[in-house]
């Protein structure tokens, strides 16, 4: 077994420990039919891809349970799953608490584990997911059972159960599925849980030491500040203090303008988080083709006043993003017009003339195309070589900006996906390879129950970054309920990602409850309090990785301090007299002249 499959087996090995069957506590609805086993459906591409069946099981904890076999990985783990419409409703608020009992059965893989993931989502299209938790097992009967809350209010009927089955090729048995409700007042720490864990968790263990290693080396930097008077001789014994400002790397979050730029307390608190906690702001949806089409002159006034207000603060702007190319997220105009290239080719290159021109000289960086692995239609109409042509259009328009491909599954979930993955890389090196501008890649980032452990997401982080491009975590996120997991995890990723070299921004996607668009994830709470993950960010982001220095002069006028890389205030007292400046200070301007006048 290689060492990434290992570690990857290591890791959802160490989710659970085997144990003696657990009984339901009492009080729940019960959400499944009598029968609920046979009452699921079999979704798949093909006995090619996936073969389903229920057997009879002897001597285990369950009577019958399905066996699912992958024979290949199909494209998307949902592409083979086992799928059951809930025969109760559920409101939004209720707790509800999922139950069952996996193996693996003679897997295909190199692991030997086998991997499923249990799903609880509306059946609209807007799929809202109250859970979405991958486990794996080895030939030993695992047992699994996790409290969750229900995102929206579900009639009969509404509610999908899912046990997806998608991965690299095994077989697996699953059983005894049950799911209850215990209504709006039932807490979730007061129902049994399987505690979710990662290798690399520890506070020692052994990759921390070399992760601090190299943030050491990278992101700091020896300063010197060189005081002199009004003609120029240097000033002994001014007294120094340097502050560091804001990061040049990219701590940062999604933001939307119309609560940036709204008035209250909410909006108050908003935008203080924002100025004080980060260096780097995403537009989540305002800048996207179909948002921004509709010709709303006030909401996209105050989109390019929110410009104004972050470069008045000195906070870099990324732009998400130019082309999402399928017709899912494609304005009415593009469908309309699928089956006329001409005009696909003309509106997508007017598409990026507009926002390309707009931002010119103030955004640092922009998604040209997003998730073409899921979203390809204009692709397909078009040909891959249409990718090579808006990046060398929005070149053309803006000579500076960083031009990134934007993909989930590069360093989420494990890093199972291998096919995502390897199109991901592939898209890069074709896009590379035929001359298209691009210099950077986004790895979404987006997790939920099951995180990727350190050892493997650096090694993950080491194949993005050999492609010799930016590499930025651009829409991190953790949708848990498990608040402990979610710190400990956004502090490791978080070290890692610093301590990589390739790695210049994190980009969380949204901080507050009240506007992110899975409310767990979020940093704060409604009223504004901070979570445990939250103060995992800021503790590592605004005390840990935070330089304040002071000193005086030498008799050449010169203090040296070191320091992490970024915008720093200069404050130098002499004689009475007190000058401040505000320098940037990084790499090959590490130096800085202080004049007193």
């Amino acid at each position: 077994m290689n060492s990434r499959l290992a570690l990857l087996a290591a890791c959802l090995a160490s989710q659970v420990s085997a144990m003696a069957a657990i009984t339901a506590p009492p009080g729940g609805e019960i959400m499944l039919g009598s029968d609920s086993l046979a009452e699921f459906k079999v979704i798949s591409e093909g006995p090619h891809v996936a073969k389903a069946g229920l057997i009879e099981i002897r001597n285990g904890p369950t009577p019958r349970a399905w066996r699912l076999e992958t024979l290949s990985q199909p494209a998307e783990t949902w592409k083979f799953q086992l799928q059951m419409v809930c025969k109760a409703p559920a409101k939004r608020g209720d707790t509800l608490w999922a139950h069952f009992f996996i193996r693996s059965s003679g897997s295909l893989n190199e692991t030997g584990e086998g991997h499923a993931t249990f799903v609880f989502e509306s059946a609209d299209v807007e799929h809202v997911k109250s859970i979405d938790l991958t486990v794996s097992a080895g030939d030993a009967w695992r047992e699994f059972y996790f409290p969750f809350t229900c995102r929206t209010t579900l009639a009969v009927g509404d509610a999908l159960i899912n046990l997806r089955a998608g991965f690299r090729p095994q077989t697996i048995e699953i059983g005894g599925v049950e799911v209850l409700n215990y209504g709006p007042g039932k807490s979730l720490d007061s129902l049994p849980r399987t505690r979710v864990d990662y290798p690399g968790r520890a506070a020692d263990a052994p990759w921390r030491n070399a992760a601090a290693a190299r943030i050491e080396k990278i992101r700091k930097g020896d300063f010197t500040v060189k005081v002199v008077d009004a003609t120029g001789r240097p000033v002994p014994d001014a007294k120094v203090e340097l502050d560091l400002h804001r990061h040049a790397f990219g701590f940062g979050s999604a933001i939307d303008s119309s609560i940036l730029l709204a008035k209250g307390q909410d909006a108050d608190r908003y935008r203080e988080v924002i100025d004080r906690s980060f260096s780097r702001v995403v537009y989540e949806n305002e800048l996207k083709w179909q948002a921004w089409e509709p010709a709303d002159k006030k909401r996209r006034e105050r989109s390019i006043e929110s410009f104004d207000w972050f470069e008045q603060r000195g906070i870099k702007m990324r732009g998400h993003v130019l082309l999402w190319p399928s017709w899912q997220y494609l304005p009415e105009s593009m469908r309309r017009a699928k089956n006329d290239p001409s005009a696909l080719r003309r509106d997508s290159s007017e598409r990026i003339r507009e926002m390309m021109t707009l931002t010119h000289g103030r955004f640092h960086d922009w998604d040209v195309i997003n998730e073409p692995y899921a979203h390809h239609d204009l692709m397909t109409v078009l040909g891959d070589s249409v990718m090579v042509d808006w990046f060398k259009q929005a070149r053309a328009i803006d000579p500076d900006v960083v031009l990134f491909l934007n993909d989930y599954a590069g360093l989420a979930a494990g890093g199972m996906n291998t096919r995502h993955k390897d199109h991901f890389e592939k898209t890069v090196r074709f896009l590379k390879e035929q001359g298209a501008p691009i210099g950077g890649v986004g790895l979404q980032c987006h997790f939920g129950w099951s995180v990727t452990p350190p050892e493997l997401a650096l090694k993950e982080l080491d194949r993005w970054g050999a492609l010799g491009l930016e590499v930025q975590l651009t829409e991190f996120d953790i949708d848990s309920s498990d608040e402990l997991l979610q710190a400990d995890y956004t502090r490791d990723l978080l070290t890692l990602a610093f301590s990589h070299s390739s790695v210049t921004a994190v980009m969380t996607w949204g901080f507050w409850e009240g506007r992110h668009w899975r409310p767990d994830a979020a940093l704060f709470r409604r009223d504004w309090s901070l979570k445990p993950n939250g103060k995992a960010w800021m503790d590592l982001t605004t005390r840990d990785w935070w330089t304040h220095a002071s000193g005086v002069t030498r008799a050449d006028g010169r203090f040296t301090a070191r320091g992490f890389f970024g915008d720093y205030d200069i404050k130098v007292t002499s004689g009475g007299r007190i000058q401040t400046i505000r320098v940037h200070l990084a790499g090959s301007q590490a130096d800085a002249t202080v004049a007193l006048n």
